[in-house]
């Protein structure tokens, strides 16, 4: 087992099981029904990167994270306070993606192998289309 490969796929899953938490507690906040459509799109997405993660770590013999990350609470506490509303909804998942963003970039800096990379990257890609949505949609239609 290549416990450098599991470490940072674990700490995706563990983001991304956050982001899938995060984004529940938008959509509740979010009023508009586009908002909330798309929104949903994207925690769906998350819920795509832990299965397929989850996969891969099995893969290459580690065990897959179960639980969020330390910063999970601070994070869903940070989205929670603030997702009451559209403006809101999109500021609070503005700078969680953000920070999934910066994560996902900092994940393809490390050395993987080829598959992982792959997959990461993958993911990498729906995190900045989500990211690029949600800034558009605070400028446009909030």
């Amino acid at each position: 087992m290549d416990r450098n490969v599991v470490n940072v796929m674990n700490r995706l899953i563990r983001l991304d099981l956050t982001a899938i938490r995060s984004y529940e507690q938008a959509i509740e906040g979010a009023k508009s029904v586009e908002i909330r459509e798309r929104l949903t799109e994207f925690m769906a997405d998350h819920h795509r990167h832990v299965r397929d993660l989850e996969v891969m770590v099995v893969a290459f013999g580690g065990k897959p994270a179960k639980r969020r990350g330390l910063m999970g609470p601070f994070i869903e506490g940070f989205t929670a306070v603030l997702a009451m509303g559209n403006r809101t909804a999109l500021l609070a998942m503005r700078t969680n993606e953000a920070l999934t963003n910066r994560t996902y970039a900092a994940a393809l800096r490390r050395p993987l192998p080829e598959g992982v990379r792959a997959l990461i990257a993958s993911n990498y890609a729906d995190e900045r289309r989500h990211l690029a949505w949600i800034k558009e949609a605070r400028r446009v239609r909030v």
